[in-house]
């Protein structure tokens, strides 16, 4: 069976990865020295970060959801195709089978699979889900004055194409929206202009996924932003919120650019915040 599993109260959420890469610290965090890595070299290979790009598949409620699609199979530049469609048939998942897929938000490595390249064009992956975007993302994104780091070709080929060819669900909310009894939108803004995190609660347990509010541990303690955040000083802001609030909560957390399978917590040691990998509370 592929991927990692966890439950939270009748939710079960599944891990997949749909490709790995190394990114050298000074691309992804060019503001940071190289000496300020120095405490969290464990959490490195070499001078390079390692970063997953996952999905999670999310089954709750009698409906199956993918939260983001990871890069896909269009040979990005800097980036690995990935295999996600493959990761969920081991799981026992196939593309009919997912009812909703929703984006944390519209980043090339978190939409990649949401269409799938063939001869007659791009065609949605999962033809049968709704696709849920917030509209503030949607409306910027789908833009063609916005002015997006290193070009829209990724829009036009990923989200463009499920126009008129699938259901297209726009949420429109200013902090929370309930999107099912156990599965809560959270607006945390910052790396994109409307970057969304997935809050789950099921039997008094609780877990977030948090998309890109950290891409890497150390931003856990020093609240560093990636080259990727489009207003830094609102995503740092939110990164501390978010961490705070994880803190205060307990919550288990699964981060789509950790390592795989990026499950794990925000505790504090000697008055400092840390990430802790693993499932123990």
């Amino acid at each position: 069976m592929g991927g990692d599993r966890v439950r939270v109260g009748t939710v079960e959420i599944v891990v997949i990865q749909d490709a790995a890469m190394l990114a050298p610290c000074s691309a992804l965090f060019p503001s940071v020295a190289k000496e300020q890595w120095e405490p969290h070299r464990e959490d490195l290979q070499g001078d390079a970060v390692p970063l997953s790009i996952t999905s999670f598949l999310v089954r709750a409620g009698g409906k199956t959801m993918l939260v983001d699609t990871g890069i896909g199979n269009k040979s990005r530049p800097f980036f690995p195709n990935g295999r996600l469609p493959d990761a969920l048939a081991e799981a026992g998942v196939r593309p009919e089978d997912v009812d909703v897929v929703l984006a944390t938000h519209i980043h090339v490595d978190h939409v990649g699979w949401h269409t799938t390249p063939t001869d007659d064009g791009f065609v949605p992956t999962f033809p049968k889900a709704r696709h849920v975007f917030t509209k503030a993302e949607w409306d910027y994104f789908t833009d063609p004055a916005s002015a997006i780091p290193g070009g829209n070709q990724y829009v036009i080929d990923s989200v463009l194409p499920l126009r008129d060819r699938v259901e297209i669900d726009l949420v429109d909310f200013a902090s929370e929206h309930r999107l099912t009894d156990e599965i809560t939108l959270l607006a945390t803004p910052g790396h994109t202009p409307a970057h969304t995190s997935v809050a789950i609660a099921s039997g008094g347990e609780a877990a977030m996924i948090w998309g890109d509010v950290c891409h890497h541990p150390a931003q856990v303690t020093e609240l560093w932003s990636p080259l990727f955040d489009m207003n830094p000083t609102l995503a740092v802001a939110t990164r501390e919120k978010v961490l705070e609030r994880l803190e205060r909560e307990r919550t288990l957390v699964l981060a789509g650019h950790f390592a795989f399978p990026g499950m794990g917590r925000v505790v504090t040691v000697e008055g400092k915040r840390y990430w802790r990998a693993g499932l123990s509370g």
